[in-house]
């Protein structure tokens, strides 16, 4: 018997710019080429409002559902922007409903709008006893609301870039961490050369030891204690809020996720497609290039096309024309379908008035 092969969707999208209509797949490359976009930018260069512009290195990024691909856009962001303009845009046109809290992960690490503190009278690395019960000076809750007025006075005078290791961890907490990268970060006077050397040591792949070999075995969890080490250095070295900048996390390339609401949650993929030196208005954080076409939904009852769909129950045999929806009005919460890739899911009933007609047809 001959295996059909499974025709794998296309969902097509529009260019903001030509307003043409392309697959999913094919919409960076015509981005590149697309001789509309060319001409309007060439133009906006020239005229009287491209003087107010500034030149800067931009991403392009492309955002789709982790769960639900057919809802895609492409972006472009100056690479100075912070992750919270990029939060902000994506709650603004996609998922903002109830206020809820969101976070990026980037690699190992999550960027949040409260990242968690740090308990350091727990640490434990490199098999210490005793640094398990060590307690290590620094803040505490205790602490907190006596250095907030000093934090306060002494905001404006602090360099975040300047780096010395004895001023930003007690000495306890040094002792737990391995001896070369405490020698090697005492030398290192950025903030950001600390994080470049911390962020190449972890990338140091850790082999499979051998189950026979007691030594292998040995060093196998001494190389990932040191692992967790150089993780925890620079979850506190670097900035893992909203704030920190996307150039400086992020690459040409590489792939991230974001989720929004840690209950009903709504989940994306993202990947920084290339980057360019270009014009950008400082006001505007993020430009939308393309999106996809609204997925055509069904009635359950008719057949005809839906506007509707019971809240908390995705998908075919709760989406309704407004004439069956009437019928069960008392049944649930009755939401507008959108395209979004929040559409039924919690109180969603579509994106702020800056993205609420862009790109419908």
């Amino acid at each position: 018997m001959t295996e059909q092969t499974k025709v794998k969707p296309t969902y097509s999208g529009l260019c903001k710019f030509c307003r043409g209509e392309f697959e999913k797949a094919k919409m960076s490359q015509h981005l590149k080429n697309c001789k509309e976009r060319a001409r309007m930018e060439a133009e906006t260069a020239k005229s009287s409002e491209g003087k107010k512009f500034v030149r800067t290195k931009l991403f392009h990024i492309v955002l789709e559902g982790k769960y639900n691909p057919q809802y895609w856009m492409h972006i472009e962001m100056p690479a100075e922007a912070q992750l919270i303009h990029l939060d902000d845009f994506i709650r603004a046109a996609w998922v903002e409903c109830c206020d809820h809290l969101s976070a990026f992960q980037i690699g190992e690490f999550y960027y949040e709008s409260e990242p968690p503190s740090f308990d350091f009278s727990s640490i434990k690395i490199l098999g210490s006893d005793e640094a398990a019960s060590t307690e290590v000076k620094g803040s505490t809750s205790e602490d907190s609301e006596d250095d907030e007025e000093d934090l306060e006075d002494s905001e404006d005078d602090q360099d975040y870039d300047k780096f010395d290791l004895e001023e930003e961890f007690d000495p306890l907490l040094l002792e737990t961490i391995p001896a070369d990268i405490v020698a090697k970060l005492r030398t290192i006077h950025s903030r950001d050369d600390a994080s470049k050397y911390l962020r190449e040591e972890l990338k140091v792949k850790i082999p499979a030891p051998n189950d026979r070999d007691r030594e292998s075995i040995m060093q196998y969890f001494q190389r990932r204690d040191r692992q967790r080490a150089i993780k925890l250095l620079i979850e506190m070295i670097e900035d893992h809020s909203l704030y920190a900048e996307l150039g400086k996390v992020l690459g040409v390339g590489q792939k991230f996720f974001y989720t929004y609401d840690f209950g009903s949650s709504t989940n994306l993929n993202l990947r920084i497609v290339s980057e360019r030196e270009g014009l950008v208005n400082p006001k505007d954080a993020v430009k939308l290039l393309a999106r996809n076409l609204a997925p055509e939904f069904k009635c359950s009852v008719c057949n005809a096309p839906a506007t509707l769909i019971f809240g908390g129950a995705w998908g075919d045999g709760n989406t309704y024309c407004k004439k069956h929806a009437k019928k069960y009005e008392g049944e649930g919460l009755l939401l507008p379908i959108v395209n979004s890739p929040r559409v039924g899911v919690c109180g969603y009933d579509g994106p702020g008035r800056t993205y609420a007609h862009e790109f419908e047809v």
